[in-house]
């Protein structure tokens, strides 16, 4: 984030030519272009590594979403060894690819894309796309169990970020840049423009906030990367759903409430398990670019006993909406889906997880949709119905965004008469997952999302600034230092760069019992120490701005603009003499 000094002149900028909104508005209108061109692309290199792979050494071809009649091949007998053989060749290759060029492309890709804006100015790495497509195509193609969403949002924004630093764009206008990337390839491989548009601002929190101020771009970027991509694949949805599919008994509220409650806690569930797999693969000794090949290997094994594990499994789906779908092999699925998984991208495979998890959400709906049908016969509401709405709710609980997956699941299915139930199950599963991962390590399936803006060291650098401007000002009463407390700010990380050099960061520090700077003032105990300036005296709920005279008290806590070494200074004189003092930004910049 672009940052400015305390003390810089802050005259009135020229105007500029050609406003930002506008030339935003242009870059969103080509970022839309590359989004979809990516989303082709990667299309193309999914289909292959699937027909040379899965298809052509492994025997199994998986339905197809979006057909009436999909064509299934399960491979029988001694032909079915060779499934365990091609997951762990994939899982090597996209090891080997990933481990030597690019580490940052292991996992889900739209995690990574999250991380990117929160924590690197949305600046990733210009290989990142290219490695991406290759590892997650070879992981995709040979069966491995993820989704084409992940790398697709990894590949555009790193494309993104190239264009960005060609332009020499900075600050807000390359993380806008970069959301608006992520909402078009987003966009066009799920051929959900709106849908995707409000998820790349919804996705960055967990908190049910936005990045509002974005989104204008984001639709832009989605509408232009849908259009594109429609002219070329055709406008037909993802799924294929029954005609006259929509909500017309409200006494079915009561199966699709039950469905969001169940959805919340299938949501609280799926974090823990992907999370705790990854920790395992971890842990394990021997080189990470063999873990994958583990990883492919255990779910080879899975997918001897079933084969419908293997792949995204939309083709599945589809047999589920068409009611088609064999009690067995739905349960085996909703069983095992989720720790498949997690051994494929928690092993340090490449793919997403909204592919995986939509299917879990299909699987669950048609299993309440069904049960529902056998207890309340009068409600008289098909199972499919229940199929859509479970594939939103489950999604929108475990990555807590409910209003981008409700809108993006109507677009990807064409139900929109089913928004009214959708809306109830998603609510509900957004709250009970919230409430039944609360403290956790892991609360969601985007381990890079926070609760809120003032979370994010993007947004933590405007708060502070505004801050100080309002104590300079003298605007600031004692008890108004809140949301966010600068001290509460500080909590989260680092301390804070507030000056563009790069050398001024806020800090704070307490004053302990037999500190020599207890009973000193201001001007003689801090004043003295080179690149320090005092912004505030913290007294218990009291803030004072610090004078020349302010008297310092142990238990103060002093806020302070200040370079690594004064802050060093201004730690070791927070002690009694004798004590050691806590690590500080300069030991942390010398340590190796």
């Amino acid at each position: 984030m672009d940052t400015i000094g305390l003390n810089e002149p802050q005259g009135a900028p020229a105007a500029p030519l050609f406003p930002p909104t506008y030339r935003l508005g242009l870059l969103c209108l080509l970022i839309g272009v590359v989004g979809a061109l990516a989303a082709l692309m990667f299309d193309f290199l999914v289909d292959q590594g699937q027909r040379w792979l899965l298809e052509g050494l492994g025997g199994f071809k998986p339905p197809s979403s979006g057909e009436l009649v999909p064509m299934v091949v399960i491979p029988e007998g001694w032909a079915r060894l060779w499934l365990p053989v091609v997951t762990t060749l994939g899982g090597l290759i996209s090891g080997l690819l990933v481990y030597f060029l690019a580490p940052e492309a292991e996992g889900h890709g739209t995690d990574a894309a999250v991380s990117a804006y929160h924590h690197h100015g949305g600046r990733v790495r210009g290989r990142i796309p290219f490695v991406k497509g290759l590892a997650s195509a070879v992981t995709l193609g040979s069966g491995g169990v993820a989704g084409r969403e992940g790398p697709t949002a990894q590949i555009a924004v790193g494309l993104s970020s190239v264009i960005a630093k060609g332009l020499v764009l900075r600050g807000q206008e390359r993380r806008i840049l970069m959301l608006a990337a992520m909402a078009a390839g987003l966009a066009a491989i799920f051929q959900a423009p709106l849908g995707m548009a409000i998820f790349a601002v919804e996705i960055l929190y967990s908190g049910m906030v936005f990045e509002s101020e974005a989104l204008i771009y984001t639709v832009i970027s989605a509408t232009t990367a849908y259009a594109i991509y429609g002219f070329f694949v055709g406008w037909t949805p993802i799924f294929a759903i029954p005609t006259g599919l929509a909500f017309h008994k409200p006494l079915a509220l009561l199966g699709f409430a039950a469905l969001g409650v169940l959805a919340g806690v299938l949501g609280a569930i799926l974090p823990s398990l992907f999370y705790g797999v990854r920790e395992l693969f971890r842990r394990l000794p021997g080189p990470p670019h063999w873990k994958p090949a583990l990883g492919g290997f255990l779910v080879g094994l899975l997918a001897l006993a079933v084969p419908e594990l293997l792949g995204a499994g939309y083709g599945w789906v589809e047999l589920a909406l068409a009611g088609r779908l064999p009690w067995a092999t739905l349960l085996l699925l909703l069983l095992l889906k989720g720790p498949a998984m997690s051994l494929t991208i928690g092993s340090g495979g490449s793919g997403g997880v909204f592919g995986p998890t939509v299917v879990l959400g299909a699987m669950l709906g048609a299993a309440v949709g069904m049960g529902v049908q056998q207890v309340l016969p009068a409600v008289g509401t098909a199972p499919a119905a229940f199929v859509v709405v479970g594939m939103a709710a489950v999604f929108a609980g475990a990555a807590r965004t409910p209003l981008s997956t409700l809108i993006m699941t109507a677009e990807m299915t064409g139900g929109y008469g089913l928004i009214v139930p959708a809306m109830l199950a998603n609510v509900l599963a957004f709250a009970v997952q919230r409430s039944l991962t609360a403290g956790r390590r892991h609360p969601t399936l985007y381990e890079s999302q926070v609760d809120g803006p003032e979370e994010s060291p993007v947004h933590r650098g405007v708060f502070v600034r505004r801050a100080l401007e309002m104590l300079e000002g003298g605007r600031l009463k004692r008890s108004e230092l809140t949301l966010p407390r600068l001290t509460s700010l500080l909590e989260y990380g680092d301390p804070i760069p507030v000056t563009r050099d790069g050398h001024g960061f806020l800090i704070t520090v307490e004053l302990e019992e037999g500190s020599p700077l207890a009973g000193e003032t201001v001007a003689t105990g801090l004043g003295t120490v080179a690149g320090l300036t005092a912004v505030a005296v913290l007294r218990g709920d009291e803030m004072t701005v610090p004078r020349g005279p302010t008297c310092l008290e142990a238990g103060d806590q002093i806020v302070a603009v200040a370079t690594p070494e004064a802050h060093r200074e201004l730690r070791e004189k927070a002690v009694a003499p004798g004590s050691v003092p806590e690590e500080t930004l300069s030991d942390r910049r010398t340590s190796p």
